[in-house]
């Protein structure tokens, strides 16, 4: 466990590298602790642990029963009367008779970007210049200084002089290699289940995710479905994404992005591979709200048969000095999971700001999406193109751009048979309830509303139908007789509904206008029995 992290720390101590820094989660700190000082012990390394939280140095051995801690009487704290005498052991390693490895917990807060505060400002320049007086001062000791944390953050000055290594999450062989010594019963083909549904995790979070579902007589598959489950609610806690399997999604429309995405899925074959081709670096839906963006991004994931991750673009500016660290991690757990579609919901509110966060995220994303190998797929939606930077929809970045409109009237009909399959069932197998005049007359009412919209009014109609069907409680229901929703439900429902684009028709028609100088058309013209032609839009 963390075998390759180990021999990189170990590759640069043999090559006279006084400071190291190493960036390792906090779940997975006690495998590499014991890693360290199982190959210190193999060298004859002393391994010293110096934690901020206690102020007390230890020396780190291995046995049968795991890592100890043994104190070390040679250092004594001292009085803290001023920041910088928290870290004396700075002083103290530099000029100690001890050899080995220190490992510092602690000390990467003072080690990152410069801040207003003069206090905080001194004590970090006091440990910088501590640091760099240990790379001389043992420059021919055999004395190396680890500097450990879960967010490895180095300011531009004190950079160059620290190598830092990342812990990246195990790959899934190095998860199939693990996992047999936790589920010792389990046969290669249950290892290998399992292992894919860990991808993603640490493998402290496997261990523990697995302590959390086995249970007497639980079968590999439903340990499987339950580790898939626990991997979900981690990712929500600590990613604040949501992480969903290939949904089974009806789309209404917009069928020239459908084509698109079934062209997207032969890029992932092994022959398209052998041609040198290779998924859209990116692609961006552009349109008012409520048009289908995120319901396209579903039904893509559907087409190809890949998970989707959705990330709401615009949270990452709550994070503020933390942020780059979260997008960091983030990209690195999708470049492991590899074939995923990544979905950046409302793209555009990311960069409303227009600040120096903004623009940082945005390098970050646009460096990753250029030099990345991972087969993800990234799809982002906007309203407003016009708060994006030119240089993220320039060619190259997001290979094709999408313009999502209001549905027509061929769309509109599609839309509404889906979610009134929902709840009627003679909608449901192809079926239908209502005749073309009365889908005339509904579809007209209901111009210029987008398919949320469309969702509301059938879902509307739909309670009041039932209310009128059961005006009580009915306590026992033998077979329930069918819920037929009608079109004086649904055009009532429209009536108490005031569509967006007619009630912000300035702001969604230059967001239409604007869209349809960037992007390419979602759907062709409707030649459903339905179209009208040319018609007012403030009909």
């Amino acid at each position: 466990m963390n075998n390759e992290l180990t021999k990189q720390i170990f590759s640069l101590i043999k090559l006279n590298n006084k400071l190291i820094a190493v960036e390792s989660p906090l779940q997975e700190r006690i495998w590499l602790l014991t890693n360290l000082a199982n190959e210190c012990q193999q060298n004859n390394i002393n391994c010293y642990l110096w934690t901020l939280e206690d102020d007390a140095l230890h020396q780190l051995e291995t046995n049968e029963f795991g890592l100890t801690l043994q104190t070390v009487d040679q250092y004594q704290a001292i009085a803290k009367i001023r920041r910088e005498n928290y870290f004396e052991i700075l002083r103290f390693w530099q000029t100690a008779d001890l050899q080995g490895i220190l490992i510092l917990e602690g000390i990467f807060p003072w080690l990152g970007e410069s801040t207003t505060d003069p206090d905080f400002f001194l004590t970090a320049e006091w440990i910088k210049s501590a640091l760099i007086n240990l790379k001389l001062y043992n420059c021919n000791a055999q004395k190396t200084a680890i500097l450990l944390g879960p967010n490895a953050s180095l300011s531009f000055d004190i950079a160059p002089e620290i190598p830092t290594l990342i812990q990246q999450l195990p790959t899934i062989e190095e998860i199939s290699t693990h996992l047999p010594q936790v589920l010792p019963d389990y046969s290669a083909d249950e290892i290998h289940a399992t292992a894919i549904a860990s991808v993603g995790m640490y493998l402290a979070d496997i261990d523990y995710g697995i302590r959390q579902a086995l249970a007497p007589e639980i079968k590999p598959l439903e340990l499987v479905q339950k580790l898939s489950a626990y991997k979900i609610e981690l990712f929500k806690r600590i990613y604040n994404i949501q992480f969903l399997q290939p949904p089974s999604t009806p789309i209404g429309g917009l069928e020239l992005m459908q084509q698109a995405f079934k062209t997207y899925k032969r890029l992932l074959t092994t022959l398209a591979k052998a041609y040198n081709l290779r998924l859209p670096k990116g692609i961006l839906l552009i349109g008012p709200p409520g048009t289908g963006k995120s319901y396209s991004a579903k039904a893509c994931s559907a087409q190809l048969g890949l998970p989707l991750i959705i990330l709401e673009w615009g949270n990452f500016r709550s994070y503020g000095n933390l942020a780059e660290y979260k997008l960091k991690n983030l990209l690195a757990l999708i470049d492991r999971i590899n074939r995923i579609i990544l979905y950046l919901d409302d793209f555009d509110k990311g960069f409303a700001g227009d600040d120096d966060l903004s623009r940082r995220l945005a390098g970050m994303l646009l460096t990753w999406m250029q030099e990345r190998t991972s087969e993800v797929l990234i799809i982002a939606s906007a309203n407003n193109i016009e708060w994006l930077p030119p240089e993220l929809t320039r060619s190259g970045r997001f290979d094709e751009i999408f313009k999502v409109d209001l549905p027509n009237y061929g769309e509109r009909h599609e839309i509404f048979k889906i979610h009134l399959a929902r709840f009627d069932a003679r909608f449901r197998h192809g079926g239908d309830g209502y005749t073309e005049p009365e889908w005339k007359r509904l579809l007209k009412a209901t111009q210029r509303c987008v398919g949320a919209e469309i969702g509301a009014i059938v879902e509307r109609a739909a309670v009041f139908t039932f209310c009128q069907m059961f005006s009580e409680d009915v306590l026992s229901v033998g077979e329930l007789p069918p819920l037929e929703i009608t079109l004086s439900a649904l055009l009532t429902a429209r009536q108490n509904m005031n569509p967006l684009a007619i009630r912000e028709a300035d702001r969604v028609e230059s967001m239409r206008n604007k869209a349809a100088l960037q992007g390419q058309a979602s759907s062709p013209i409707d030649s459903s029995i339905y179209s009208l032609g040319n018609i007012d839009i403030f009909g």
